[in-house]
C-alpha cells in the first residue's frame, strides 16, 4: 500500500512539474484563434492584420478559424469547449454578450465560461445608412416614413439579436419609428440589401459604409454614438433627433476558455496591448473608426460585468427575443 501511495505522489508531482513546464514555455506550437465571422469583414481585416505581429511577439504562428453562423455562437461554443491550455482563442466581441442574454437557457455565460484576456478596441457608433435614392433625407423624415407608409418599413441587421438588431428595435421603441426587421446572415450582406434597395434602412460600422456613401451610393442619415462622427462631422447624430439616445454597444477582444493558467493570460495580453500600439496597426484600427483599448483581463473582465447589466436592459426596452 505505501508504494502504491508513493508512486501516485510522483506520478502527480510529475504531472504538475509538466503542467508548470508546459506554461512556462508557452507558447510551443500554434494558436488557434476562432474567429466568429466570415472572411473579409472588418473584424477578420482586423485579426488577419494583428496576427503576424502576434506570430512574431509569441514565437509561433496565429491560425484564424473562420466559424461564422448564429451571431458568432457557433465559434463561441467552440472556445467553452476548449481545453485550458492557451491554444485555442477567440476574437470576440459583443456577440458573445447579446447571445447569452437573446438565449433561453444561455448557451454559455460570458463570466464564468471564458477567460477575459483583453479588450482591444470599442466603436464610437453606428451610421444609419439608407439607399441614396430613398427620399428621406434625414431621420426624422424617415421616422416619419415608417409609420405612414403603405408598405413594411424595413431594416436589415447581420442576424438576430446582433447590434443592428438592437438599435432598430430601440428606435422603434423610443422614437415611436415602425421599421420591421429583416435578419441577413452577416454584415456584408446586410450592406448589400441597401445597396440593392432590398431594404430601406440599415446601420452600418462606419468604415464599411463610408466609401458607399462618399460614391452617392448610399446616405447617411443619423450616427448612433454621443457624438457626431469626426470623419463625416455634418451628420447628426440620433440624439439630436431623440433626445438622450445613445448607442455605443460594438466591441472586440480576446477570449481564452475558463481556467486557463494566469501566466499564460498574461503573456497573451502583454503581446496583444503590445501589438495594437504599433504604428501601424494603431493607424489601421483607428482608420477603421475604432478606438483602441488594450485593457488589462481584470479591466476587461469589470467591463463585461457593465456591459452585461446594460445590454439586459436594452434588450428589455428594444424587446428583442429569438424569433
Amino acid at each position: 500500500m505505501l508504494w502504491r501511495m508513493i508512486v501516485a505522489w510522483f506520478a502527480v508531482v510529475a504531472s504538475a512539474g509538466a503542467a508548470l513546464s508546459q506554461t512556462q514555455d508557452y507558447p510551443v506550437r500554434p494558436i488557434r484563434l476562432l474567429m466568429p465571422q466570415p472572411p473579409a469583414g472588418t473584424s477578420d481585416s482586423i485579426a488577419r492584420a494583428l496576427s503576424p505581429h502576434l506570430t512574431q511577439l509569441l514565437g509561433q504562428s496565429i491560425v484564424i478559424d473562420n466559424r461564422a453562423g448564429a451571431n458568432g455562437s457557433i465559434a463561441e461554443q467552440l472556445l467553452a469547449l476548449a481545453p485550458a491550455d492557451g491554444y485555442t482563442l477567440l476574437y470576440g466581441s459583443s456577440s458573445l454578450v447579446n447571445n447569452q442574454i437573446l438565449h433561453e437557457p444561455p448557451p454559455y455565460d460570458v463570466l464564468r465560461d471564458f477567460t477575459a484576456i483583453s479588450q482591444l478596441t470599442r466603436s464610437p457608433g453606428f451610421l444609419a445608412i439608407i439607399n441614396a435614392q430613398a427620399p428621406a433625407r434625414t431621420l426624422r423624415e424617415l421616422i416619419e416614413t415608417s409609420n405612414n407608409s403603405r408598405t413594411p418599413f424595413m431594416y436589415a441587421s447581420s442576424s438576430i439579436g446582433s447590434n443592428q438588431h438592437v438599435l432598430g428595435e430601440l428606435l422603434n421603441a423610443r422614437a415611436r419609428a415602425n421599421l420591421t426587421h429583416v435578419p441577413y446572415k452577416g454584415l456584408a450582406a446586410a450592406l448589400n440589401a441597401v445597396l440593392s434597395n432590398e431594404v430601406q434602412l440599415s446601420f452600418g460600422a462606419p468604415t464599411t459604409s463610408i466609401g458607399h456613401i462618399r460614391a452617392g451610393r448610399l446616405r447617411a442619415v443619423a450616427f448612433s454614438g454621443a457624438q457626431r462622427w469626426l470623419v463625416l462631422p455634418e451628420v447628426p447624430t440620433i440624439g439630436e433627433t431623440v433626445p438622450g439616445f445613445v448607442y455605443e454597444s460594438s466591441w472586440q477582444g480576446f477570449f481564452a476558455p475558463a481556467r486557463t493558467p494566469a501566466r499564460i493570460v498574461q503573456r497573451l495580453q502583454t503581446d496583444i496591448g503590445t501589438a495594437a500600439y504599433l504604428l501601424k496597426l494603431r493607424e489601421l484600427l483607428e482608420s477603421s473608426g475604432q478606438v483602441v483599448v488594450a485593457s488589462t483581463p481584470q479591466q476587461f473582465t469589470q467591463f463585461l460585468q457593465v456591459y452585461l447589466k446594460e445590454t439586459a436592459e436594452q434588450f428589455r426596452i428594444a424587446k428583442v427575443q429569438f424569433q
